[in-house]
């Protein structure tokens, strides 16, 4: 279904792209289903949670300074942009997906999101911003973005439990449906990322080609740090969603309100496609998995 959102969407870009004012909607809607299964008597933030936060920050750092000495500024701000913005809140439709715990995965990306909300205008304004916001505004302006998405689905959830429980209850035999609206997102994403692509040009091919390169490199090196450190705690499919899958939407909205050129989106998008192609090829031999233990 993923791969098949990401060809639609780079094919009927100048189409499809006009709907991405419904992607916040399609996001609601996943995150409300992926939130109906949950047991809110689980969460709680554990050590995991708090490693995985400096884990993201030291990352962020290092991947930025590489970037900074070796090739030019705006390849190190695209890359700034891609990897320090927070896990994405789909993340949670993967981890339910593929068997993990759904509850530390929540809790990490509302600890995240409000983590890098703070700590983003700061490295912002280090990698030379254009954006004239002051770092209050920035931090709100952040906020405003993550909080509304990350929240409200949580707050119906709880809602429907109080006031219609038997209704709430019969939700939980539908979180399978996070995976069609977040394909829905996704087809959407890319088409209005495709389509601003291809209106830059080919003026700054040799820095797109190395940020696409960087895009897969990060995104292999991410899953693959995660499975390892994941194996280790018994949560491997926690932990690799928490540092490899990236809220690309909000980095390519980073990248045209923090910075002048709108090539720093570029890294952003090529993840986009990549982390989404590694989730299904993930959801792909899962299913396998199960339909042979099944048999």
């Amino acid at each position: 279904m993923l791969p098949i959102a990401i060809i639609l969407g780079v094919g009927f870009c100048k189409w499809i792209s006009v709907f991405i004012h419904l992607v916040p909607v399609l996001i609601f809607f996943v995150l409300f289903f992926a939130y109906s299964g949950l047991h809110f008597r689980r969460l709680r933030i554990t050590k995991l949670n708090v490693l995985l936060l400096f884990l993201h920050l030291f990352i962020s750092i290092v991947s930025y300074t590489i970037c900074y000495l070796i090739f030019k500024p705006i390849v190190a701000q695209g890359v700034l942009v891609g990897v320090i913005c927070p896990v994405a809140a789909a993340s949670s439709a993967v981890v339910t997906a593929l068997g993990g715990n759904k509850e530390i995965c929540i809790v990490h990306t509302l600890l995240d999101n409000f983590l890098i909300s703070i700590v983003a205008p700061i490295m912002f304004s280090i990698a030379e911003t254009s954006s004239d916001m002051s770092f209050i505004m920035s931090v709100l302006t952040l906020l405003g973005k993550l909080f509304p998405i990350v929240i409200f689905p949580l707050v119906a959830v709880v809602v429907l439990r109080r006031f219609t429980p038997r209704f709430a209850y019969k939700l939980r035999n539908y979180d399978w449906l996070s995976i069609l609206f977040w394909s829905l997102a996704l087809m959407i994403n890319m088409a209005a990322t495709g389509y601003s692509v291809l209106n830059m040009g080919g003026v700054y091919l040799n820095e797109i080609i190395i940020m696409v390169v960087l895009a897969l490199f990060m995104c292999v090196f991410q899953f693959g740090l995660g499975r390892i450190l994941g194996t280790k705690v018994d949560e491997k499919v926690v932990v690799a969603q928490a540092i490899g899958q990236k809220n690309t939407g909000l980095g390519i909205w980073m990248a045209y309100t923090y910075f002048s050129n709108p090539l720093t989106t570029m890294y952003a998008a090529a993840y986009a496609v990549f982390q989404n192609l590694f989730n299904s090829l993930q959801m792909y031999i899962h299913d396998k998995k199960m339909q042979k233990t099944s048999l």
